[in-house]
């Protein structure tokens, strides 16, 4: 057991992986939560140069700024972060650290699912609450205007009673953050395998899945055109007399298992490479 994890070990380990974060990616992960900021500010200076008056700061801007954030941490931190290890040098340097391979892989699984949107997207909505309360040219905040609103809707509508799946708090955080290593962990196991043009052959691979997928897909709705949806139908008669109960129930069982599903798998895949890293 002391051979594949050691706790003392393995936080001097992801001490010494927090610091190189921190050296690799911390003025992108302050620039990407300072956007909102930086905007702003632009916005002030463009509007005095070319109208000669300042603008009220659109909702639609502020929703597309954590959008494009979303998209560039996705796209930029596992590259920065761990793209040197498919190096000679940074690779067998790395290699030489003494630490298990599960060790390595637990702290990258750490890093970029927990660590990075915490530290990044708490800085964005840090910096978005402060300017909507202390800048008006600004406008309310983004991200509590989005929580007021779901407040709302909960309060005003029994979600239960609309929605096959059921919604509480935890299950919404739980949600975000498997939607959020289902988006960061391809581009994660890419920057780790990949060379040259991480980002871009990762998606690539993406692209041929979803076509694969999508060719599987047409195949069972053509064999089911074939037998003329006997096997649509009996699925559908097994769903006769189900209750609101029973699917809520079977509609987050499936949901959370399609999660589990990708998320484990992408996990798997990650230790896997880790694991067998050679230089």
């Amino acid at each position: 057991m002391n051979n594949v994890f050691n706790l003392k070990r393995f936080g001097k380990y992801f001490t010494y992986d927090l610091k190189n974060a921190v050296s690799n990616y911390g003025i992108s992960a302050v620039t990407t939560g300072l956007m909102p900021l930086i905007a702003l500010f632009f916005s002030v200076i463009f509007g005095l140069l070319f109208h000669g008056q300042t603008f009220d700061f659109p909702e639609a801007i502020k929703i597309m700024l954590f959008g494009i954030a979303v998209l560039i941490v996705v796209l930029s931190a596992p590259v920065k972060l761990y793209g040197r290890l498919t190096e000679r040098k940074a690779g067998t340097d790395w290699l030489m650290i003494p630490a298990s391979p599960f060790e390595k892989f637990l702290s990258m699984a750490i890093m970029v699912c927990l660590v990075l949107p915490v530290v990044v997207f708490g800085l964005f909505f840090l910096c978005d609450i402060f300017l909507g309360w202390a800048v008006p040219l600004y406008g309310n905040s983004f991200f509590l205007n989005i929580k007021d609103a779901f407040h709302t809707a909960t309060s005003n509508v029994d979600i239960e009673s609309v929605s096959p799946v059921m919604s509480t708090t935890g299950g919404v955080i739980a949600s975000v953050l498997f939607g959020w290593c289902a988006s960061i962990l391809p581009f994660t196991l890419g920057a780790v395998c990949f060379k040259k043009a991480k980002a871009a052959k990762t998606i690539l691979c993406l692209i041929a899945l979803e076509m694969v997928f999508s060719f599987i897909a047409v195949l069972f709705l053509k064999g089911g055109f074939a037998n003329g949806f006997a096997d649509g139908t009996l699925f559908l008669n097994g769903f006769a007399d189900m209750s609101s109960e029973k699917l809520q129930f079977w509609a987050n069982f499936l949901l959370n298992a399609l999660y589990l599903v990708v998320v484990g798998g992408l996990l798997t895949g990650l230790f896997f490479r880790v694991k067998t890293i050679k230089h």
